[in-house]
């Protein structure tokens, strides 16, 4: 009993950085996979006791109340809960930031503390570059991570509702990879920026020309599905107060349903783009929301749903929402025409076709996460179709894209003397 408290003495005096004792190699792990879980639960399961001591809990007990919390907090891993005739698999993908970013910190904290040269480079005693810590030491970091979801999924058992323990553990884990990893990778190369860049660098060369593309096109449709969000609440704002004031859940209350809201609202944007690409999303079976027709069935009491369209055939106005994904391909094809008259045509159209499929790739992922099984019934099926959507987006990405490459070579800006000539710039500069 005394060397495990003389180790955690010495893993809290390093990292301080005022002890003598190395830190230890598993204790420390130990201890970052506990500060990033409570770092995580935290922001969740205050909110929650907050509202039931202030009275919008009902009549459950301070217990249940917790339970509920520990299982959003596992929801928010990607872990699913299992209750009386179905699953809820849903993820607020605003809940899912938490963990990731807490994760974060203590991948940064684990790696900063592991380095025995941490110190002297904080004091710019040393030209030393940061340590990144061993696989094993991230390896731990992460198991531990992950057997705390697991063991915290055995605590919100109840008779109506139970966290799936093998999807704990397992989103749990990825979770930790991503933001533990990420985090140590940060502090390795001094910020997430240049850690990101340092890891384009270790990718094939063929994949470096076509993933900043990629990943424009996605942004630009990104921002593209929350402008129709935020278009659609603004329209539709009278029947999300009124349903709003119908479930009067009153002051707590309100502000709980509102923060959810929040939560869920990076789904919302990922269904956007969806119905823009043309797929379009489900909210239960047997219904679709898309450009042309909407068929809805019995919604769940969440006022922001109530923006949806109106049951029934579209506008025709509403296709022309088609050219969001087009132009976000559009700005691809820039972006890979701006790298200069040194690439040949035909490797620009291949990056082109290349980034359609890094942002395909990336919107079929996307697509998973903001879906899936919202309850029993009808409600298991909620969200978009992340094959089909990936599909569409990445043949209208690559129409975009490959456009602008072919429009931008024929234009006179390709050639500087002629655009020179066509503005007057060269005469002008022989005045001059």
């Amino acid at each position: 009993m005394s060397t495990l408290l003389d180790q955690a003495t010495g893993i809290g005096r390093s990292a301080a950085g005022g002890g003598d004792l190395p830190p230890s190699p598993i204790g420390t792990p130990l201890l970052a996979a506990v500060r990033a879980a409570a770092g995580s639960l935290v922001p969740v399961l205050v909110p929650v006791v907050l509202a039931w001591v202030l009275g919008a809990g009902g009549q459950s007990t301070w217990i249940q109340t917790v339970r509920l919390a520990i299982g959003l907090w596992l929801l928010g891993h990607h872990a699913g809960l299992a209750v009386d005739g179905g699953h809820v698999g849903l993820v607020p993908l605003g809940l899912a930031a938490a963990p990731l970013i807490s994760c974060w910190y203590a991948g940064r904290w684990l790696a900063r503390t592991m380095d025995p040269q941490a110190e002297r480079i904080a004091a710019g005693a040393t030209r030393a570059r940061p340590a990144m810590p061993s696989w094993r030491l991230l390896g731990t970091f992460c198991a531990a991570y992950a057997g705390i979801a697991g063991l915290a999924s055995l605590i919100t058992a109840t008779a109506g509702a139970r966290a799936v323990p093998w999807q704990a553990i397992l989103g749990a884990g990825l979770v930790c990879a991503a933001g533990g990893g990420s985090g140590a990778a940060g502090y390795r190369f001094g910020g997430l920026r240049p850690a990101a860049l340092a890891v384009v660098r270790q990718l094939p060369e063929w994949a470096v020309p076509v993933l900043r593309p990629g990943l424009t096109a996605v942004a630009v449709q990104l921002g593209a599905g929350l402008l129709l969000v935020l278009t659609m609440i603004g329209f539709g704002a009278s029947r999300v107060l009124a349903l709003h004031r119908a479930l009067d859940p009153g002051p707590v209350g309100g502000v709980v349903l509102t923060f959810g809201e929040l939560l869920l609202l990076p789904n919302l944007v990922l269904w956007a783009c969806a119905a823009m690409a043309g797929t379009g999303f489900a909210i239960g079976a047997g219904t679709s929301v898309t450009l042309g027709t909407t068929t809805l069935g019995p919604l769940p009491a969440i006022p922001v749903l109530a923006a949806l369209p109106a049951p029934g055939t579209a506008p025709r106005l509403a296709w022309a929402l088609l050219a969001a994904p087009v132009l976000a391909g559009v700005v691809a094809g820039w972006v890979i025409a701006r790298r200069g008259p040194g690439v040949r045509l035909l490797d620009r159209a291949g990056h082109a076709l290349g980034s359609a499929l890094v942002a395909g790739l990336m919107t079929a992922a996307l697509s998973w996460l903001s879906g899936g099984p919202a309850g029993p019934g009808r409600m298991g099926t909620v969200g978009p179709q992340p094959l089909l959507t990936a599909a569409a987006v990445t043949g209208e990405v690559a129409v975009g894209a490959l456009l602008a490459v072919l429009l931008i070579a024929a234009l006179p800006r390709a050639n500087p003397a002629r655009l020179a000539d066509l503005t007057g710039l060269s005469r002008l500069r022989r005045q001059g």
